[in-house]
């Protein structure tokens, strides 16, 4: 039994994709990406989210959650991940950085100040903006998640 988030990923699926590519294409011109799609449950969000967090918004995140994995077969390092919580209105983009993980928190705000991004690493630290990806990553945010957020709050 589908919620009307779970029709609205499964009947525009192929478009959702496409459009994720496109934006994608915009940091990433020379790869050409297999993507991986499927909804998430709350539980998944425990892996990525500082554990503080997690327990104060366990309730909330809801289990209607996307995850698309972009996989690029000739550049490893360009691989990510984004995960989308329309329910607490986040976004988060994850890919690799030196010898780590990096995740790129984005939470949606109605001011114009650039206080909506948290860096983690893979433990969960917070650490300082990762000079490497952190703009490519900062701009899909802010590419990504008025597209998802038009798609699944709408």
């Amino acid at each position: 039994m589908f919620t009307d988030v779970g029709r609205a990923f499964y009947s525009g699926q192929p478009d959702l994709l496409k459009e994720a590519a496109n934006i994608a294409a915009l940091v990433f011109p020379n790869s050409q990406f297999q993507l991986l799609s499927q909804t998430i449950g709350s539980a998944h969000a425990a892996l990525i989210i500082p554990k503080n967090q997690y327990q104060l918004l366990s309730q909330t995140i809801g289990n209607k959650n996307l995850s698309i994995t972009f996989k690029n077969q000739r550049n490893v390092s360009e691989n990510f991940k984004l995960r989308f919580f329309p329910k607490i209105k986040t976004l988060i983009i994850s890919g690799y950085y030196e010898k780590d993980m990096v995740h790129l928190i984005y939470i949606s705000s109605n001011s114009n100040t650039n206080n909506n991004y948290n860096w983690l690493n893979s433990r969960g630290y917070e650490i300082n903006y990762p000079d490497c990806i952190g703009e490519k990553f900062e701009f899909l945010a802010n590419k990504l998640y008025p597209f998802l957020e038009e798609f699944f709050i709408g």
